[in-house]
């Protein structure tokens, strides 16, 4: 149901006339507004007297207000426990029905939240659900997230602090066969899924082609791994499914932070406890060291005191190298790249158009006329695709067909076409021979490369078919 809809629902039937009342005089509205329902409707999510309500909220409340303005769902009232906490009981929750256990919540949210016109309530009808209570939704309509305060309570100076930016570098070195620098916390399989190979001229990260957002996808998996709370299992039936475990709620926190802004750990604590939904002190010191230590985070110590906020240019710094001081021309037509230097974003740009490979502990890259085809349109831009045109013969040369052919059909040299028509005889030689070699076409066709042939032709006589070969007109 969206914003109006459920808007139109409350005002014609699911809060009484005092309810408006409370809301006219929170909110600042006139007497006329609170006589109409439909004024009091047409009025509700305008910006008059938003702000001053919501600055005189809690900051928890806060808080609790910019996770709703996040994911963006109705919530029912089990989901404020985690604001207001619920009647509890010795015998456990099971011995009290869902009416009495959250009673004392709703009071709290009806009086701080619904009667200050900060959220839309309504009663849904829902199968399964008896009582009122259980049918009870509610609402942050997303007109009123611009005017939530901070997030953060945030502490401001200027400082450059301490970034540990080798930890990607050393990640690419393990390429050439670097050594790794520190012991990493991911699980085999976990490793397996960010591990940096070269197949067949393509240079992936686990099983994708690489770009340089998986390597801070492989820094903040190391963060969490580091964590031991953070791989508890956070289930919670009908909440909505945006509970985010203690890692992630923290580098979302903490990237609200504006310039010169920095966050100390205990700054967390509350942001942690609404954001997952546990209400356990959660290691918040652990968690931003251990952000710095994978250089997820940047640490600064003023007066005894650590603060941490993300870095500026994680990925590639400002002062970066030009192409010259980080790729070499070979005599033979190759471009080799130096691991040290490259930047990741122009490393992601030159392996989605070469062919790549190690030779002497150093990354080469050779023109591939099909790739540079692929991605002209994503890369014609880049300022690395422009100095290769420019100072590399075999890039150049490649360029020029990719370009002049652009647009036209291409019929691949070296290849051949089979029609084989008998299923099992397909499967077993699309198992025999390398997926990768063989591409699959409409009406029983197969492509191979010229160089396969005699394997096919041996498994087609050896289950005893005839090879037919069409006369080239």
């Amino acid at each position: 149901m969206d914003t109006q809809s459920m808007l139109k629902q409350m005002c014609k039937s699911d809060i009484t006339d005092s309810d408006i009342k409370a809301i006219c005089k929170s909110r600042g509205f006139s007497a006329k507004e609170a006589t109409s329902r439909d004024v009091f409707e047409n009025f509700f999510i305008s910006t008059i007297g938003i702000k001053e309500v919501l600055d005189s909220l809690t900051y928890k409340e806060v808080v609790f207000l910019h996770l709703l303005d996040k994911i963006k769902e109705e919530v029912g009232i089990e989901y404020f426990e985690r604001l207001y906490g619920c009647a509890e009981s010795t015998k456990g929750y099971y011995y009290m029905t869902f009416t009495k256990r959250y009673k004392e919540t709703f009071k709290k949210v009806k009086s701080n939240l619904v009667r200050k016109g900060v959220l839309i309530a309504i009663e849904r009808e829902t199968y399964g659900k008896s009582t009122k209570m259980e049918r009870l939704q509610f609402y942050f309509p997303p007109e009123f997230g611009s005017f939530l305060p901070p997030l953060v309570k945030a502490s401001k100076f200027k400082k450059t602090g301490k970034f540990k930016r080798e930890v990607l570098r050393d990640k690419l070195l393990e390429l050439a066969g670097g050594e790794r620098k520190r012991p990493s916390p991911l699980s085999k399989s976990d490793r397996r899924s960010f591990k940096l190979t070269i197949n067949e001229g393509n240079l992936s990260i686990g099983r994708e082609q690489f770009r340089a957002k998986y390597l801070l996808d492989w820094q903040k998996a190391c963060m969490r791994a580091s964590i031991k709370t953070d791989t508890e299992d956070r289930g919670y039936p009908g909440y909505p499914s945006d509970d985010m475990a203690p890692v992630d709620a923290a580098l979302y926190a903490i990237a609200q932070l504006g310039e010169h802004e920095w966050l100390p750990a205990d700054g967390l604590e509350v942001i942690l406890k609404i954001f997952t939904g546990d209400d356990v002190n959660h290691p918040c010191e652990q968690i931003c060291e251990a952000g710095w230590e994978w250089g997820c985070l940047v640490k600064v110590v003023v007066d005894m005191t650590a603060y941490y906020r993300l870095p500026d240019d994680s990925l590639d710094d400002a002062a970066a190298p030009t192409p010259d001081q980080y790729l070499q021309i070979a005599p033979d037509g190759t471009v080799v790249l130096d691991l040290v230097k490259i930047p990741y974003t122009a490393l992601e740009v030159i392996a989605s158009i070469a062919l790549m490979d190690i030779h002497n502990a150093n990354l080469r890259a050779t023109a591939d006329i099909i790739k540079i085809g692929d991605a002209l349109t994503t890369v014609r831009k880049e300022g690395i695709f422009e100095w290769l045109r420019e100072n590399s013969s075999g890039f150049r040369s490649a360029i020029e067909i990719a370009e002049k052919r652009w647009g036209k059909q291409i019929i691949h040299e070296d290849l051949m076409v089979a029609q084989v028509k008998d299923l099992s005889l397909k499967v077993q030689i699309e198992k025999s021979c390398n997926g990768s070699q063989l591409v699959s076409l409409p009406d029983d066709y197969i492509a191979f490369p010229c160089g396969v042939l005699p394997a096919i032709q041996k498994i087609v006589s050896a289950s005893g078919h005839v090879v037919k070969k069409a006369r080239n007109e």
